[in-house]
């Protein structure tokens, strides 16, 4: 930890060379306000178990702080420092979403491109393409219906970072159009690899070198570097997982594919650069000007964007509505160690960065920092409009939730993710989520509503084009209007067979009692025992591989002992269920009473629905290593 002479005397220096290097005009701060600010991030990372801290913190004409807070390597006791270089993961496509905009700016790209005209090369899937085809706008907002990246995608475990096409092509397992372009946004890091070779199509240059020319040499940013290569650099801090009480360093990979979604490392005194750039603009004709920001925060390709809603992702960067006084546009990242927030409101003048060296909860440090960046701002005044009962209440009912970001792991939210539209009163239109909460949207006009607790709307009821009811809120997330009972047909199904998993547990549980007493032969058992070590192989091999994704990632890119061992556990689910109805059939009629042939009969069933549920969506024997 540093200690306040410490972070006094660089505040000093930050504030005067901050003010040289950028032209602004500097703030007088209360250094107690700083100092309890200071006291108060500490007493947060030690409760939260984060190793090390970067903040930078600015309003339109000052940088109030830059430095940090913790240890950027625990090992050698390295303090996190102003110069401190932190992976930002994520917030990398805030800037290749900057980079397409520049040459968006200078004509020589427009938003409305098909991406099948700058580039025919690129191998993706879209069988809308003559009506619907995939354009720029659909990238930069992650509306083109791509998948979010494969398991074996995530990470490039060669001795050189993929290059131009080839790096595109690693991930063109998701690049499969999943609805119209335009319809709902999706989040996809795919989609930004593609971005970056657009870059490199138009600019015949290499996408990290064509920003760090057009964006980070005009801003000054001197410390700021796209990590294409996982090398490990001296001032870089170290990505560690925390588990069990103990800090486990964690590896630096080369990113998947180009790194167009994920390479970037900065630190404290280049954020701050770049957040005044922001906030400010800039003379350099290099740089977007201020028209040019603030079409960045523009939403233009979803049905939600068309009906009135400004809330979610724009080009490269998200508006989250949770403070209470102001909103904020930004992005956040998560890597490998790492994880990141940049947030920024343009019209309030104020502006923050952070970023930890442990995937951890950044909540608590984002309130304290904008509670700190708010203090003089006073909250709106919030209104409401009546609801057009005439216009609204035919669009009642149940609605499906539409839009994963990957098919093959988030099937089930289509099916349980859904919610209901209930009622009107007054101006409220009442919300029951599948867990039974129920939310109570206040009604701001046109079908735009925001949560009671909210200053912005982020929410929309409307019909398509085809007059077809949608809604979208709680993030991005999209829903259409469907038969309640058509989500019954595929619930009640599932709901069964997790009861017929139950009933086998305790029917194991009690059969190797009654086999060890002989009361039982060991080949009925086997009926009930099977599917439940199955169902044990099963859930094993999910949490192996949730485990793998947060610690091990280059295990997904080869056949390995781990990559195996979730293939063949997720694979024992469904062989053990069909051996298990095997002896059913083969035991039938010497199983008595005929209650128990029913019951067993019944369970089987049910299991038997699951594995081809599972099995239809790819959960049965995955082979992450060739996905």
């Amino acid at each position: 930890m540093i200690n306040l002479k410490t972070f006094y005397i660089a505040i000093l220096i930050a504030v005067s060379y901050f003010t040289a290097a950028a032209q602004v005009k500097s703030e007088t701060n209360s250094n107690t306000t700083l100092a309890q600010l200071h006291k108060q991030l500490e007493t947060v990372i030690q409760k939260e178990n984060i190793p090390g801290l970067m903040v930078s913190i600015v309003k339109k004409d000052s940088i109030l702080y830059v430095g940090g807070v913790g240890y950027a390597d625990l090992q050698q006791r390295r303090p996190v420092d102003q110069l401190t270089q932190f992976h930002f993961a994520s917030v990398t496509k805030f800037f290749v979403a900057m980079g397409i905009q520049q040459l968006v700016a200078k004509g020589r790209l427009k938003l409305s491109d098909r991406i099948r005209d700058i580039a025919p090369e690129i191998p993706f899937n879209n069988r809308w393409e003559d009506t619907d085809p995939v354009r720029l706008v659909h990238l930069l907002e992650h509306t083109a219906g791509f998948d979010d990246v494969q398991l074996n995608s995530m990470v490039n475990i060669g001795e050189k970072p993929l290059l131009g096409i080839e790096a595109v092509k690693a991930v063109s397992n998701s690049l499969t159009v999943r609805w119209k372009p335009g319809t709902m946004m999706s989040y996809s890091n795919p989609g930004y690899n593609v971005l970056g070779y657009i870059i490199e199509k138009v600019t015949e240059m290499p996408w990290d070198k064509y920003l760090e020319q057009h964006i980070f040499l005009p801003i000054n940013m001197r410390n700021s570097l796209f990590d294409r290569n996982g090398i490990r650099m001296p001032n870089f801090a170290t990505g560690y997982d925390f588990q069990d009480g103990v800090y486990r360093p964690m590896p630096f990979y080369q990113p998947g594919s180009n790194g167009a979604g994920s390479a970037l490392v900065s630190n404290a005194e280049d954020m701050a650069r770049f957040m005044l750039y922001l906030l400010n603009g800039s003379a350099d004709s290099t740089l977007l000007n201020n028209t040019n920001l603030k079409e960045l925060e523009t939403i233009h390709s979803t049905l939600a964007s068309q009906a009135g809603l400004q809330t979610g992702y724009a080009l490269g960067n998200d508006l989250f509505p949770n403070n209470k006084k102001v909103s904020l546009r930004g992005h956040n990242g998560k890597g490998e160690g790492f994880v990141s927030w940049l947030f920024f409101n343009r019209e309030a003048g104020i502006a923050y960065a952070i970023a930890a060296n442990s995937v951890v909860n950044m909540w608590p440090i984002s309130q304290a920092i904008e509670d700190f960046l708010t203090k003089n701002i006073s909250p709106p005044k919030l209104t409401s409009v009546p609801i057009d009962k005439q216009k609204i209440k035919p669009l009642l009912g149940y609605y499906q939730f539409m839009n994963p970001k990957n098919d093959r792991w988030e099937f089930y939210k289509r099916i349980f993710g859904g919610i209901e539209l209930r009622g009107i009163s007054k101006d409220r239109l009442l919300v029951k989520k599948e867990n039974g909460q129920i939310d109570s949207l206040v009604h701001l006009g046109n079908g735009i509503f925001r949560a009671k607790d909210d200053i912005i709307p982020s929410f929309v009821l409307a019909q398509d084009s085809m007059g077809q009811p949608f809604f979208q809120g709680y993030g991005n997330s999209f829903y259409r209007k469907v038969p309640r009972a058509s989500l019954l047909v595929q619930k009640i199904p599932i709901y069964l067979g997790f009861i017929a998993i139950l009933i086998y547990m305790i029917f194991s549980l009690v059969g190797v009692v009654l086999t060890f007493f002989k009361k039982m032969k060991l080949i009925d058992l086997g009926i009930p025992l099977l599917p439940t070590v199955g169902t044990c192989c099963c859930i094993a091999a999910y949490r192996l591989m949730g485990l793998t994704d947060a610690s091990h990632k280059e295990l997904f890119t080869s056949f390995n002992i781990t990559s195996f061992l979730i293939f063949l556990g997720m694979l024992s689910f469904a062989i053990l269920v069909i051996v298990s109805s095997l002896l059913l059939y083969k035991r039938w009629f010497q199983l008595t009473p005929r209650w128990l042939r029913l019951l067993l009969a019944f369970c089987n069933f049910f299991l038997c629905y699951l594995v081809a549920l599972l099995s239809i969506n790819g959960w049965i024997g995955v082979p992450i290593w060739m996905m």
